[in-house]
């Protein structure tokens, strides 16, 4: 490992004396969870529909957004806890449509008891304004293999899922759901106390019928040895790719040092996703296998990134045990992958804004008044969760609460004293690049009051469950994240959906109430206090209006607990009008280090890039093809199938606009990709031949 020892060892263990033995006890340090050991939901008894515990009724008014009930399952597990969560909702700009991933329940008297094993999506056209617009419990997968005891060995786990839709749609009828899950893959096991992850199950089902469901229904083991955990990682690439992201682990070997990735690729002919499956390297040398992982695309399906919490040995960071995001990065839509670009976020070479923005004050309670470290003498860590997008210009932005750490890869937990002028030990950022990788930069998004916390009832542990979107152009970014503020509240248990918008093109952020601060979503709402496991969509809507509607969920849980029946709940009507977009983003000097966003950002239409259009597509015989380029000279188009072959070759010379035919008659009915270059630029897309 490449260690830079800052001032000596004897200096890193005094460091590691006065951030664990000086801290006030007052607070309290929180270990990492390892999704490997997320419980296998119990059968609950019987019962009918959930009744969600009443809350007061409100006044409506315009900041307070509509709840709507959709869906139901049996437990409130399936969405996870405890950094379990996943990309459950979906939305199409295209489609003004948006669809919730859950299972189903509640078990009743006259449904099986692989009920809860069912998968269902929730879903709706006309952003899903109201409840006439959304079909809810459309079920897309159903447990069928009872071997023994009361679990099905193919129920669907801890889903994640979204839409299939084809370039240039605007149809709901021609799209398709797609899903992912996690199972079981050692009948041995079965309905033991330790039963053995590691099955996916997956598939597809159509917008308007249930008829062909089974056929497109997957049932996947890795087995003997069983490896894989449990997908945390999801996306839908507007190139015909789904991509499934996982940590290679095996019962009583753990982890192996590998990120497990399945990639999908639509096949028009059977209306289905072909995987294939393949490992890139993720080595935790210090024994604390990564706390997540997500995938993201950009608006045009060709730069993927993933990004991983953990810690790889490649970063510099004041402590050796703490997470860090590392990212991945592929520009070929996919195909071929970088190494692991570890990020550092604290010491001599760490991210200023992450450096700064605890105040003075504040790090006072927690290191001794007398003797305080510098700054580039203070570890940082991210928490056990985040989330990802991809913005226009193929860069990520990776959501993720960052704060102190403990000892052994835990976290200090704030106390919950600050107040809201960004004091405090916990925080939200947007951790992000403009460059593709070779400069990484902090943004902070909000402050965090109650970092960690339990369900209103029970035992399971909740965090703030950061979740990141995109417009549909990738020129705004949105993050949002549970936290509780009720007055004299002690944890994360009462939590509200905060928010905040960026606009890159500009580089302002949204305001609240005027201040430099996330929005209070949920508020005075029906789930004021009680907007547990909140999600957001991959994209947020972008209205006729200009404003962006962020499509937002939370569970309803009865009783407080995950164990008993919840009823999805849907934000039909949070939105920011662009007038809101007021506050610098270049901020004061812990708001972010990369004061001078490159010229693509501050001024898209400045800097001039190749660009290709393909009409009509889906292609009969005969197309045209438009390509613009940055400056004159050769340009190649490229034809490949599904498995990579090259069926056909085109080099043109072009000036500056050219529009000419390309003659598909003779290619097999399918879908293909074409690929433009001009010398370091490229441009990938997908046609349809019918």
């Amino acid at each position: 490992m490449k260690k830079v020892l800052l001032l000596g060892v004897a200096l890193i263990i005094g460091l590691a004396v006065v951030s664990q033995a000086q801290i006030k006890g007052k607070h309290t340090c929180v270990k990492a969870v390892n999704k490997s050991s997320l419980t296998i939901e119990p059968v609950p008894s019987l019962q009918a529909s959930p009744v969600i515990s009443p809350l007061p009724n409100h006044t409506k008014s315009t900041n307070i957004v509509t709840v709507l009930s959709l869906g139901t399952s049996a437990n409130g597990l399936g969405w996870g806890y405890a950094g379990g969560q996943r990309k459950h909702l979906w939305a199409d700009n295209d489609l003004k449509a948006v669809a919730l991933t859950h299972r189903m329940g509640p078990v009743t008297a006259t449904s099986p008891p692989s009920f809860t094993g069912y998968l269902a999506i929730d879903h709706a056209a006309n952003y899903g304004a109201t409840v006439a617009d959304w079909r809810t419990n459309y079920q897309v997968y159903a447990a069928t293999l009872n071997l023994t005891g009361t679990y099905y060995l193919d129920a669907a786990r801890y889903p994640q899922g979204g839409f299939y839709n084809p370039a240039g749609n605007t149809d709901t009828l021609n799209t398709h759901f797609v899903y992912f899950a996690a199972s079981f893959c050692d009948i041995n096991n079965v309905g033991s106390s330790a039963p053995t992850w590691g099955g996916y199950v997956y598939g597809t089902s159509p917008w308007a019928s249930q008829t062909d469901t089974v056929g497109h229904k997957h049932l996947n083991w890795y087995s003997p040895p069983p490896k894989r955990d449990i997908p945390a990682g999801f996306t839908v690439s507007p190139l015909g790719k789904v991509f499934a992201l996982d940590l290679n682990y095996s019962y009583g070997n753990g982890y192996d040092g590998n990120l497990y990735l399945s990639t999908g690729i639509w096949n028009e002919t059977t209306k289905d996703f072909e995987y294939t499956f393949s490992l890139l390297e993720c080595p935790d040398p210090f024994g604390a296998q990564p706390a997540e992982e997500k995938i993201a695309v950009d608006p045009t399906g060709n730069h993927v990134w993933i990004g991983v919490i953990g810690n790889n040995a490649g970063a510099v960071p004041v402590f050796d045990s703490v997470y860090y995001p590392i990212f991945y990065h592929s520009a070929d839509g996919g195909t071929t992958w970088s190494a692991g670009m570890p990020v550092t976020l604290d010491g001599p070479g760490g991210i200023p804004a992450i450096k700064n923005y605890v105040s003075d004050t504040r790090l006072a309670t927690v290191y001794s008044p007398d003797s305080p470290p510098s700054r580039d003498e203070i570890p940082y860590t991210c928490a056990f969760e985040g989330d990802l997008t991809v913005d226009k210009w193929g860069n990520p932005h990776m959501g993720v609460v960052i704060c102190m750490p403990g000892s052994g890869f835990t976290i200090i937990n704030p106390d919950g004293s600050n107040s809201p002028k960004f004091d405090s030990t916990a925080a939200v950022f947007d951790i992000f690049s403009t460059d593709q990788g070779n400069t990484w930069c902090g943004r902070l998004m909000g402050v965090v009051k109650h970092m960690v916390g339990g369900f209103p009832v029970g035992t399971y542990t909740e965090y703030n469950r950061c979740n990141m979107s995109r417009n549909a152009t990738g020129t705004k970014v949105f993050v949002t994240y549970n936290d509780t503020w009720v007055p004299g509240a002690t944890d994360n248990s009462s939590p509200d959906i905060f928010a905040r918008g960026w606009d890159l093109v500009s580089n302002k952020l949204t305001n609240f109430n005027g201040h430099d601060a996330a929005t209070n979503v949920t508020a005075l709402s029906d789930v004021n206090y009680s907007a547990v496991c909140g999600d957001q969509a991959n994209i947020a809507f972008t209205k006729p209006d200009g404003s962006s509607l962020l499509a937002l969920a939370c569970e309803g849980l009865t009783g407080g607990t995950l164990d008993n029946a919840v009823t999805y709940k849907y934000i039909s009507d949070f939105s920011y009008p662009q007038s809101a977009f007021t506050i610098d983003a270049s901020g004061p000097a812990w708001g972010t280090d990369c004061v001078s966003l490159p010229t693509a950002i501050n001024d898209p239409v400045a800097a001039s890039s190749l660009t290709a259009v393909i009409y009509p597509n889906p292609v009969k015989g005969i197309t045209s093809v438009k390509i613009t380029v940055p400056q004159k000279g050769l340009v190649t188009i490229q034809l490949t199938n599904l498995v990579g072959q090259t069926v056909m070759t085109v080099t043109r010379n072009i000036e500056n606009t050219d529009t000419f035919t390309l003659d598909a008659s003779q290619l097999t009915s399918g879908v293909y990709f074409y690929t433009v270059k001009q010398g370091s630029q490229k441009v990938s897309g997908k046609i349809i031949v019918e």
